[in-house]
């Protein structure tokens, strides 16, 4: 059984204000919890009296056998007498009102102790839920934003949402759309932070421009005028 030292000692003179007791008896007392103390709360503590006697300081057995009577007539302690080979053994008394509040509150502090670890615990295993459920949706967001290299030069990044959208707003286009903006990539090291914002600003119209003017090329449409001309700018929208 486990007791507070400082509760005890404290105790110990609160009892001494209502209670007599000569100063030797006194020291005696406290070098005894002393010894309890790194003695791990030992129930009985086994000790010799030439131990106890240099911690007190006398010399004299018969004089500390009187101090320790003293003790024992207040009832501040059990003793029970060694034998050759086998210390004399010490035990606090219980009864007294002080000793008994000191190992109480050793019972509510380690009763506080386990309360507050298993709260710990349970915090600590509700954050880890919280964190995993977290990290189990950033993850899938993730996964839905996943960009796929696409396009003949495999540069062009787009999300599968994105794709979908292009292949629903261009069913016929989306693939040489989705080419040529590869292509101008390759040819013109050209940048952007989304490919598919690039596509719906200038791509769709500047590969619909070039395809027509392909058309009109195999058409004959105004052929030798057109290859006189100085070539002039069909789109401003789209980077050069």
């Amino acid at each position: 059984m486990q007791y507070n030292y400082i509760l005890l000692n404290e105790g110990f003179y609160r009892w001494l204000e209502m209670n007599h007791l000569q100063i030797q008896s006194q020291l005696l007392f406290l070098k005894l919890i002393h010894l309890f103390n790194i003695s791990g709360w030992s129930e009985w503590l086994a000790v010799d009296n030439q131990r106890i006697m240099s911690l007190v300081q006398t010399k004299r057995e018969k004089t500390f056998i009187e101090w320790r009577n003293k003790l024992l007539g207040k009832k501040l302690i059990f003793y029970t007498k060694g034998r050759k080979g086998s210390p004399s053994k010490y035990k606090l008394n219980d009864e007294i009102t002080f000793i008994s509040e000191a190992k109480s509150e050793v019972k509510s502090e380690a009763k506080s102790e386990v309360k507050s670890e298993v709260k710990s615990e349970a915090q600590t295993a509700d954050i880890y839920k919280q964190n995993k459920t977290k990290l189990k949706k950033e993850n899938t967001a993730h996964a839905v934003q996943k960009k796929t290299a696409c396009g003949d030069f495999g540069n062009v990044l787009l999300t599968k949402n994105e794709l979908e959208k292009l292949k629903t707003q261009y069913p016929q286009e989306f693939e040489a759309i989705i080419d040529y903006l590869s292509s101008y990539i390759e040819m013109k090291g050209y940048k952007a932070k989304s490919h598919y914002l690039a596509i719906q600003k200038w791509v769709v119209l500047a590969y619909r421009e070039q395809k027509k003017r392909e058309e009109n090329l195999i058409r004959g449409v105004n052929y030798g005028s057109y290859s006189q001309q100085k070539p002039r700018k069909i789109c401003t929208e789209y980077p050069e």
